[in-house]
């Protein structure tokens, strides 16, 4: 009688710990966009004379993204050009290619999805500048001037 009451004790502490898992994995696949094509159009950040865009113009089912970001400076170089990577667990991260003073470049860029806006995040670059060393090391501050990207409707 006694082992009964300890095989049905374990059995629904199983039950229990089983159905509070499946709950925690269930909200947490509901914390990515149900429709990617939602994060297409234009988020912004600007000081008082500075002013960058970034622009996702198409976003496919599978996290494969394509835009542009444009970094406006005021009395500083600026630089404008193509973003193309992936979107996936809430990183936007791809490869900006852009003309700067005359030059063409590439370096990574990743942003992570903060409701409905995105926060660039800063790391530590390879000995070239232009890839970062660990993406996982990658640091999110939105209270960092001009890391800040609130979703608007595109300027014409």
């Amino acid at each position: 009688m006694k082992n009964s009451i300890i095989v049905l004790v374990v059995a629904a502490l199983l039950i229990l710990g089983f159905t509070v898992f499946k709950k925690d994995k269930e909200m947490e696949n509901t914390t990515e966009p149900e429709n990617l094509a939602m994060l297409a159009g234009c988020y912004v950040s600007r000081t008082d004379n500075d002013v960058y865009t970034l622009k996702i113009q198409k976003i496919e089912n599978n996290g494969a993204f394509s835009g542009t970001l444009e970094f406006n400076n005021f009395e500083k170089d600026s630089s404008s050009g193509t973003y193309d990577g992936f979107y996936k667990d809430g990183i936007l991260f791809g490869g900006y290619s852009f003309t700067s003073e005359g030059m063409d470049s590439q370096m990574d860029v990743i942003f992570k999805r903060m409701g409905n806006d995105f926060v660039r995040g800063y790391g530590e670059l390879d000995e070239t500048g232009t890839r970062f060393e660990d993406i996982d090391d990658v640091k999110y501050d939105a209270s960092s001037t001009l890391s800040f990207f609130s979703k608007e409707e595109c300027a014409a």
